[in-house]
């Protein structure tokens, strides 16, 4: 059962990710499917999870939906989120969170900095999908837990 759970956050992403490169929009339904199966996931394995995943995976969904989307759209936020909530169920914690969202940053600005799109003061000159380096870094991320 959790392999389908993991192909249905797969495909979404995948989803998730084409629809941003194409038209710079995600549905939301992408994000109540994703959502969904990584919860599930999540509850899957709440008997062997610290109480305290629960205060961290709120704090860390908060802290996307009132400051970070300022910084980029409510679709990079959800996917965060979604994230978030299947990084947990793999047993990372808020740490790993913000790992991913580091490694999500680090990938965009290596990218954009090879393809000359970075301004004087950091921004980037012209927008670009985030998405597939939300994704990139969310396989990576879980890959490397998984091998150590």
């Amino acid at each position: 059962m959790s392999g389908v759970l993991w192909g249905v956050i797969g495909l979404c992403l995948l989803f998730a990710c084409i629809t941003d490169c194409r038209s710079c929009q995600v549905y939301n339904v992408t994000w109540w499917v994703s959502g969904a199966a990584a919860m599930i996931l999540l509850l899957q394995r709440r008997d062997r999870l610290e109480e305290s995943i629960f205060l961290e995976l709120g704090f860390f969904v908060l802290l996307q939906l009132l400051l970070f989307s300022k910084m980029y759209g409510r679709a990079d936020c959800y996917a965060f989120g979604v994230c978030a909530v299947a990084e947990a169920a793999a047993g990372l914690s808020l740490a790993g969170f913000l790992f991913h969202m580091l490694l999500s940053f680090t990938l965009l600005a290596f990218v954009q900095a090879i393809r000359h799109n970075i301004d004087r003061r950091g921004n980037l000159r012209r927008p670009v999908p985030f998405l597939p380096y939300i994704t990139l870094a969310f396989w990576a991320l879980l890959w490397y837990s998984v091998t150590v």
